[in-house]
């Protein structure tokens, strides 16, 4: 029985980029499809150096859904990392009617980040997907890959660095 004949890395290319792409754009809502096609691509030649999938076309769509997800999931801490100021200001200071309640509120907005930006990154993202994403001890753990156990000390140890800021005082 012989081995079916494989593709060169050009006819695959040829044969599913364009069907990946609208796969992307469609099914993930990949504003970066191209970027993500041709990584998948360039994946399957490393791979194919070393074993060559039987499917490729398989191989390909579930590459290129993998890296969408990881491209979202990326951009989603990303953006949850780097709040800007002005909005973080009028979404939690807006809550305060009185003048002196809302320079206290954003006095302390400002404490907690810093106190937030000088803990590792594992443990403040933790701590934001619970706090801000309201995301379960379980859901952290699967989404950036450590233990349950591990996203409870760090939840807690970033409540911790607050308390000893003393920048959890009274709320609006």
């Amino acid at each position: 029985m012989s081995k079916p004949e494989k593709s060169k890395p050009a006819d695959l290319f040829l044969r599913y980029a364009a069907d990946l792409r609208a796969f992307l754009r469609v099914r993930r809502g990949a504003a970066d499809a191209e970027d993500l096609v041709q990584e998948s691509f360039v994946r399957l030649l490393q791979t194919s150096a070393v074993d060559a999938p039987d499917n490729p076309r398989a191989w390909l769509y579930r590459t290129s859904a993998n890296l969408a997800a990881d491209a979202y999931d990326h951009r989603m801490v990303r953006e949850r990392l780097n709040v800007d100021w002005p909005d973080m200001d009028s979404e939690a200071v807006d809550a305060c009617a009185d003048p002196a309640h809302r320079a206290d509120a954003s006095q302390r907005l400002r404490q907690v980040w810093i106190v937030l930006q000088s803990l590792p990154d594992p443990c403040r993202q933790a701590f934001l997907l619970n706090r801000l994403d309201g995301l379960s001890h379980r859901a952290i753990a699967k989404q950036i890959g450590i233990s349950e156990k591990t996203v409870e000390r760090h939840i807690l140890r970033a409540l911790e660095a607050c308390r000893r800021a003393d920048v959890l005082g009274r709320s609006c």
